[in-house]
């Protein structure tokens, strides 16, 4: 009689074993494209949070070929896109707690308006800053997916990865607050600088961004002078020039 009953009854989704096949094929890093491709396509037909979990592990490995490897996972945000409603939680766990955003949070883009987008990065970021993660790429991705316009509205969260001890998140924090800065900034760079002694390329990041905007050092001058070294110097105004030559 169960048999009768399931061959006549309308599915009401996948089941656990399914999904776990479904998973198993997706992360097959040396098995076939076309299975990998089809388990994917199987998942997202679902259109369920477990199939949306287990499509999104398809980003947690690499396979031999990098050119295949960036198809197949350019195809799961488009998938995973089309999953809709489903597919928004598992993708916002996975930004929480898994290292290789960079494609989940394009899916997460085309699915979310451009408001709750924002607001789903400003939450995961301020998670980030308040806790110790062993990911510390995932915060320089995100911090990248932060629009200029929403500036005044995110600045303050930004800040708390100016100090970031990867260098990389600290520079990704430094990029976007120089690009729509104002007073403020100029003096929160300044002194990260001098925080910044044995942070070469944090410290060569935040020349290059007052070379290229005029700023003076106001306010920090002496300090400055003593902890800038070429091909950086500074002009008779206080201004942050880098010279084409160190030698000349």
């Amino acid at each position: 009689m169960g048999f009768i009953r399931r061959l006549f009854s309308s599915p009401s989704g996948p089941t656990p074993r399914q999904i776990r096949k479904g998973l198993k094929q997706v992360t097959q890093m040396h098995g076939e494209a076309g299975t990998r491709v089809a388990a994917m396509e199987r998942l997202a037909s679902w259109r369920t949070p477990e199939a949306a979990q287990a499509l999104l592990r398809r980003f947690t490995v690499q396979t031999p070929q990098a050119s295949m490897d960036l198809e197949e996972k350019q195809y799961a945000v488009k998938l995973i896109a089309g999953m809709g409603e489903a597919a928004v939680e598992p993708i916002l766990q996975y930004l929480r707690t898994e290292p290789d955003v960079t494609h989940p949070v394009r899916a997460l883009e085309e699915l979310l308006p451009p408001e709750e987008f924002l607001g789903a990065l400003l939450d995961i970021l301020s998670g980030m800053a308040d806790e110790y993660t062993r990911w510390p790429e995932a915060k320089a991705v995100l911090i990248g997916y932060l629009p200029d316009e929403a500036f005044s509205r995110v600045a303050d969260t930004v800040l708390r990865f100016i100090d970031d001890d990867d260098d990389d998140v600290s520079i990704a924090a430094i990029d976007y607050l120089a690009r729509n800065g104002d007073e403020s900034i100029r003096e929160k760079l300044l002194e990260s600088f001098l925080a910044a002694e044995h942070r070469p390329r944090v410290r060569g990041r935040i020349l290059d961004h007052f070379c290229e905007l005029g700023w003076p050092v106001r306010g920090y001058r002496k300090r400055m002078e003593e902890a800038i070294s070429l091909p950086y110097y500074l002009t008779a105004k206080g201004i942050v020039k880098r010279r084409t030559n160190p030698e000349s």
